[in-house]
């Protein structure tokens, strides 16, 4: 299975280490899911704007300016 190194400040890797203990997740747990997380966030964003930008000109035609 593919994998990836990442190094931390100490610092950054006892606040993830306590954010990983409060979810009871392991580290390895935590990080693959925030990673995912954030891939998935990033790609309902990008699908969210890609969206608003077909329908935009169409509501705007649609209500006039006083009605938005």
């Amino acid at each position: 299975m593919p994998a990836i190194n990442i190094e931390f400040t100490v610092e950054e890797l006892e606040r993830i280490k306590a954010r990983a203990a409060s979810a009871n997740k392991s580290m390895r747990a935590h990080a693959h899911d925030v990673l995912v997380d954030e891939a998935d966030r990033l790609a309902f964003v990008e699908g969210a704007t890609a969206i608003a930008r077909r329908m935009l000109p169409h509501a705007l035609a649609e209500f006039p300016e006083g009605q938005r």
